[in-house]
C-alpha cells in the first residue's frame, strides 16, 4: 500500500501487523529478540538494538556494523564517518532502498488499475481511496508513537507488552470509531454497499500495515518491516492482475483488495518473522488507554495540518488557474517526492535512537544526523537543479511542457522538509509531540496564505514558492525548538504514561 504523499492513488492509508496473529508465544521470545528475528537472519540484515538506558555514545555502538568498505566504497565510508554510528547508516539504508522499491511497486498497482479499470470506475476507485485518507485520520495517527515506547523499554518484555497490549486496545476503539462514522459519510457521498465494505477493509489494512511497521520499528527490525510493506503491495499488484484475467474488474472490488493485501502478507511475514510481542490482556487499563489516547492527540492534529500543507499548492492551482496547469504542476511536485526520502528514512531510525538515548547527548547526536541528512540530500537536490529540464523531458515527454518550470523550487522545498523530518523524528523519539503538530500549523498557514497572493500571479512557479515558503517555516519553527529546549536540557516524556499506569498500581 502507497503513501497518500508519495503516490497520487493512496491516500495517507498506510506508512502495519495485526494484533491477534501477531502474538508469539511467550517461549522462546527472548531469544528471537536477540537472534533479530528469523527473516533478518536469512537475508543477513539483523539490526541490534542498544541498551535500555543511559549508556555513553562511544560505547553503545562501539561494536556494530564495522564493515571495511570496498574498493569502490569511499563515499559510504565518508557518510558512515558522518553518521552518529554505523548502526543508523545501515538501518536507514534499509528503509530507504526497501521503502522506495515498495513505493515503486505501488507505483506499479495505480498503472495496472488505470489500464484494467474504465477511466469511471478508475476515477471511482481514486475516490473510495480519498475518502479512505480523510476517514483514517486517527488511524493512521494513533501507531505512530508506539515505536519510541517499544524502543524506550528494549530489553524489558514485560514493559513492551504493556505499552503495546493498551496501544493495541487504543487502535481497536479508534477502528470501530471511525467504522461507525464512515456510515454517514457513505450516505452523504452516495457510496454503494461494495465501496462502503472496501473502505472499511482499508481502515482495517492501514491499522494492520501500520501498527506492523511501527512495532518492527520499535523493535529495530528494520528488514521485516520494509519487507512487509514490500509484500503487501506485491499482493494487491499481483492480485488485481489474476482478478483482471478471470473477468473481475470494479473499483470496489480493487478497493477491497487495496485494503486486504496488509492482512495477506502479515499471514507470509509472521511465520517467519513473528514480532515478539504478545497482547496481554490482563495489562489493559482504562487509565493507561486515556494517557496512550492524550500523548496522540498531537499525532492527529499533525496529520490534518499536513494533509492540508502537502496538497494545499496544488489544489490552489487547480482552482486558480487550469486542469492543464494542475496536471503540470501535480507531475512536478510528483517527480520532487524523491528528494526527500533518503533524510526520511533516517529520521525513521532516529525516532528510536533517540528514545532510548541518554538526554545529555542529545545535542551532538542532532548536529551528526543533521549533517548525515544534508550529505544524503544534498546529490540528488542538485542533480534536480542542474538537469531538471532534460529529466522532465525524458520522463514525461511532451505531453507536460510546463512540468519543469515549478520543478527546482519543489525540489528545495523537500530537501528543506527532510531536514525537518530529521528534528521532527527527534522529538517523537523524545515523546514530545505537540512541536510537530505547531510546526506543520504554522508551515500550513504560510503555504495557503501565501499561495493564495502568488498563485494568481506568478503560476507554477507561486505556487512552489509558496510550497517551499512552507517547509523553510517548519524547518525554523521546529529549528528554534530545538536550540531552545537543547539550552534547557531537554528530557524524554515517554516514562510519564508508564508513570501513570504505575501509580494507578501502586495505589
Amino acid at each position: 500500500m502507497a503513501h497518500c504523499a508519495e503516490s497520487a492513488l493512496a491516500c495517507t492509508l498506510c506508512d502495519n501487523d495485526w494484533w491477534h496473529l501477531a502474538m508469539a508465544p511467550d517461549a522462546g521470545r527472548r531469544d528471537r529478540r536477540r537472534e533479530g528475528g528469523s527473516l533478518e537472519a536469512a537475508v543477513g540484515l539483523g539490526v541490534g538494538g542498544g541498551p535500555l538506558m543511559p549508556v555513553p555514545a562511544d560505547r553503545r555502538w562501539a561494536n556494530q556494523d564495522r564493515a571495511s568498505p570496498s574498493a569502490g566504497g569511499r563515499l559510504a565510508g565518508a557518510l558512515s564517518r558522518l553518521a552518529p554510528q554505523g548502526g543508523l547508516l545501515r538501518s536507514s539504508a534499509i528503509l530507504f532502498f526497501g521503502g522506495s522499491l515498495a513505493r515503486a511497486v505501488g507505483f506499479l498497482f495505480s498503472v495496472a488499475a488505470a489500464r484494467l479499470l474504465q477511466p469511471g470506475d478508475y476515477g471511482l476507485l481514486a475516490y473510495g481511496l480519498a475518502i479512505v485518507g480523510f476517514a483514517s485520520i486517527l488511524i493512521t495517527s494513533a501507531p505512530s508513537g508506539l515505536a519510541a515506547f517499544l524502543a524506550r523499554y528494549q530489553g524489558n518484555p514485560r514493559q513492551q507488552e504493556i505499552h503495546f497490549s493498551n496501544w493495541i486496545a487504543v487502535i481497536s476503539v479508534l477502528i470501530a470509531v471511525s467504522a461507525i462514522l464512515m456510515l454517514p459519510i457513505a450516505a452523504i457521498a452516495r457510496l454503494s454497499g461494495a465501496m462502503l465494505l472496501g473502505i472499511i477493509a482499508n481502515l482495517l489494512g492501514i491499522a494492520v500495515l501500520q501498527t506492523y511497521r511501527e512495532a518492527q520499528r520499535g523493535l529495530e527490525r528494520f528488514a521485516a518491516m520494509v519487507i512487509f510493506y514490500l509484500l503487501a503491495n506485491v499482493i494487491q499488484l499481483v492480485a488485481v492482475i489474476v482478478l483482471a484475467l478471470l473477468g473481475q474488474r470494479s473499483a470496489a472490488l480493487f478497493l477491497t483488495v487495496y485494503g486486504l493485501s496488509s492482512l495477506a502478507a502479515l499471514a507470509v511475514v509472521q511465520p517467519l518473522a513473528p514480532l515478539a510481542l504478545r497482547f496481554v490482556r490482563d495489562t489493559v487499563e482504562l487509565q493507561h488507554m486515556i494517557a496512550v489516547a492524550r500523548f496522540i492527540q498531537p499525532l492527529v492534529l499533525q496529520t490534518v495540518f499536513f494533509a492540508v500543507w502537502i496538497g494545499a499548492d496544488l489544489i490552489l492551482v487547480q482552482r486558480l488557474m487550469s486542469s492543464d496547469a494542475a496536471g503540470n504542476y501535480a507531475a512536478a511536485k510528483a517527480l520532487g517526492n524523491a528528494v526527500y526520502l533518503a533524510p526520511s528514512a533516517v529520521s525513521g531510525v532516529v525516532i528510536t535512537r533517540v528514545s532510548r538515548m541518554p538526554e545529555i547527548s542529545i545535542g551532538a547526536f542532532l548536529l551528526r544526523v543533521m549533517a548525515l541528512g544534508t550529505a544524503v540530500t544534498l546529490p540528488l537536490l542538485i542533480v534536480f537543479l542542474v538537469l531538471g529540464r532534460q529529466l522532465t523531458a525524458l520522463i514525461f515527454g511532451n505531453r507536460y511542457p510546463h512540468v519543469s518550470d515549478p520543478l527546482a523550487l519543489i525540489a528545495v522545498g523537500m530537501a528543506i522538509y527532510g531536514l525537518y523530518l530529521l528534528l521532527s523524528g527527534a522529538w517523537r523519539g523524545m515523546g514530545r509531540l505537540a512541536i510537530d503538530a505547531w510546526a506543520t500549523g504554522a508551515g500550513t498557514v504560510m503555504t495557503v496564505g501565501l499561495g493564495l497572493v502568488l498563485v494568481p500571479r506568478i503560476g507554477l512557479i507561486g505556487a512552489a514558492g509558496a510550497f517551499s515558503a512552507g517547509s523553510v517555516t517548519q524547518l525554523l519553527t521546529i529549528g528554534a525548538y530545538t536550540l531552545w529546549a537543547l539550552s534547557n536540557r531537554p528530557t524524554s516524556r515517554l516514562d510519564e504514561v508508564m508513570a501513570t499506569r504505575e501509580r494507578r498500581t501502586d495505589g
